[in-house]
């Protein structure tokens, strides 16, 4: 397994992967290929972009996408996806994309990651688990208008 830069040849690979693990519980979404492909792009082609893969082979295993921030305490890495193969969960795959990525961000001089999540599912024990904090001052608000 290697973890490396995401390239352009890997979006098709990253968008049936996304779709794979999302259309699952527990997110239940309905994601179609192409619908999930434009939502990747429209990250992808986002400023400061960075994303990495979980490569095994010609196998992609999992991905981590976000992009560069600028903060008043200083720049931060906003993760807008991270996913890992459903078969493979829990095996350690996320865990290396969290620890390359910081890695990867401290050479860049980031000095923090931010994520949403749900809770109450294996996400946020895994974000957790990984040295993740819920911020309790903050909440995320959506208003529907059609």
């Amino acid at each position: 397994m290697i973890i490396r830069p995401f390239e352009s040849d890997d979006l098709r690979k990253c968008t049936t992967l996304f779709v794979n693990v999302f259309n699952r519980e527990p997110w239940n979404d309905n994601w179609s290929i192409e619908a999930a492909k434009q939502y990747l792009v429209d990250y992808i082609q986002t400023p400061g972009f960075r994303g990495f893969i979980a490569e095994d082979g010609s196998e992609i295993r999992g991905f981590i996408f976000g992009f560069r921030k600028r903060w008043w305490e200083g720049d931060e890495f906003f993760v807008n996806e991270m996913c890992v193969q459903v078969d493979e969960q829990r095996s350690g795959i996320g865990t290396k994309l969290i620890n390359y990525i910081e890695g990867d961000l401290i050479h860049a001089g980031i000095e923090n990651i931010t994520l949403l999540t749900n809770r109450e599912i294996p996400a946020e024990e895994f974000y957790k688990k990984n040295g993740f904090n819920e911020i309790e001052r903050l909440i995320f608000l959506h208003k529907r208008i059609k």
